[in-house]
């Protein structure tokens, strides 16, 4: 804002001379008065595009990840001690991980190992698997007090399909207690009880919701350097069928996301949006720069200074003792695509997303030449996002269909708590798009 200011002050100066009664000055006032918060709204946006808008090359990327203590085994599979800190560089808070002797601000994206330099096709691929943990994917929901219930029909859903390696994140003591009082039913705290961001859920309503949207991508970066791939879903995600997980963790791709509908309504004129509580993320160096990047524009603190590992660190295989993060992760992680600040590019031009492909758009990939991980978007009948009754007179594929997220309830009802408009939400996705398909025993009954 000082820096609008400055450039400006002699625009503003030349309009309030320009008034000629006090009438005129006033109104003039307002609407600079209005202007400014206008641009305050915006700050999020206008200072990042300032410094990332152009970042092409590695070495314009504010963050970097660095490595002093690892070494490979036979495979060329990483094992670390999966330690992870924040160094002080220049006037910028960095986010360091002694895992993968990854330097970004090098000119061409290269991973050490035993002094061999990798290209980044290589590096993209590579994973970052612990000793004592096998690589696998955990489906993760976070929820605080308010959406436990909806979390719980949510882990019991996973359960009756047949997923095993599901887990819900708890962002505070009560939703951590009510959870753990329940029956097979796997929880853990999103961050460390004793951290310094817990309990993570806490603050006016929109100040409690950006510190668990931006936090569970720290929570994200410890599972990450343990060796775990990751589906982020949110608790009110619906899922249909059964879909194996080697699809995703088979594939040459680092992440995927899902098309979100129309929000955020500011980034819809690049052609499609993508959603922050619907993502797989494999356990790769890649991803890894992906989300620190995510982190360090959400500003997080890093980890809390007292945090060794057993004590909550990140190797200590459980819990990451650490600052909470804020920001709203659905407006960062567009933006990224937005301003193109991690320099995405597409494998097809005919099937990137793009406004005249209306609604229904199919899958599309491509790869960012900054962090170098690849990605991939779901086509929306896979997962999709939108009307609860369907969009432009039809319901996503039912022999494709995966997840939903149903935006909306048809009722007449007013003012439904968060657990009835969920529950309704569900009866009425089974109804108007699933042929009136019964969720059958450990679905969503609240």
């Amino acid at each position: 804002v000082h820096q609008f200011l400055h450039n400006n002050q002699l625009s503003i100066l030349r309009i309030i001379i320009m008034a000629k009664s006090s009438t005129i000055l006033v109104a003039t006032l307002a609407m600079a008065v209005g202007f400014m918060v206008f641009v305050i709204s915006q700050i999020d946006l206008s200072i990042y595009s300032q410094s990332m808008h152009n970042s092409n090359a590695i070495g314009d990327a504010p963050w970097e990840i660095l490595n002093n203590n690892t070494k490979s085994d036979k495979n060329g599979e990483y094992r670390s001690n999966n330690k992870m800190n924040i160094i002080q560089t220049g006037q910028q808070n960095r986010i360091v991980t002694n895992d993968n002797n990854i330097h970004l601000d090098e000119a061409i994206l290269k991973t050490s190992n035993n002094n061999n330099d990798h290209d980044q096709s290589q590096a993209t691929t590579k994973s970052i698997k612990n000793s004592k943990i096998k690589s696998k994917t955990k489906i993760v929901a976070i929820t605080d007090s308010q959406y436990s219930q909806i979390a719980l029909s949510w882990h019991r859903k996973l359960t009756s399909l047949g997923y095993t390696t599901h887990t819900i994140a708890a962002a505070d003591d009560d939703s951590l207690t009510y959870l753990r009082s329940q029956t097979n039913i796997s929880v853990e705290p999103l961050l460390h009880p004793q951290s310094s961001g817990w309990p993570v859920a806490r603050g006016k309503p929109q100040e409690l919701r950006r510190r668990i949207f931006a936090t569970r991508w720290v929570y994200i970066l410890g599972q990450l350097k343990l060796g775990n791939h990751i589906l982020l879903t949110d608790a009110d995600n619906i899922f249909v069928r059964y879909m194996p997980l080697e699809v995703m963790e088979d594939s040459e791709y680092d992440v995927f996301h899902a098309h979100c509908g129309d929000f955020p309504i500011r980034f819809l004129s690049m052609g499609f949006v993508v959603c922050g509580g619907m993502a797989w993320l494999r356990s790769s160096e890649g991803t890894v720069r992906y989300v620190a990047s995510i982190l360090e524009q959400c500003g997080w603190g890093g980890m809390d200074e007292d945090a060794e590992d057993g004590d909550g660190g990140a190797g200590d295989g459980m819990m990451m003792k650490a600052k909470a993060a804020r920001c709203d992760d659905q407006q960062v992680v567009n933006s990224k695509f937005f301003f193109n600040s991690l320099n995405y590019t597409w494998d097809d031009e005919v099937t990137r997303p793009k406004l005249e492909q209306g609604f229904w758009k199919g899958e599309s990939s491509g790869r960012s030449l900054v962090t170098g991980h690849r990605f991939k978007l779901w086509s929306v009948d896979m997962c999709y996002r939108g009307p609860v009754n369907g969009t432009f007179g039809r319901c996503p594929d039912a022999n494709v269909n995966w997840v939903a997220m149903p935006t909306n309830t048809m009722t007449s009802e007013k003012q439904l708590d968060k657990v009835r408009d969920r529950k309704l939400r569900v009866e009425q996705w089974f109804r108007f798009c699933r042929n009136g398909t019964s969720i059958g025993d450990g679905g969503f009954q609240l």
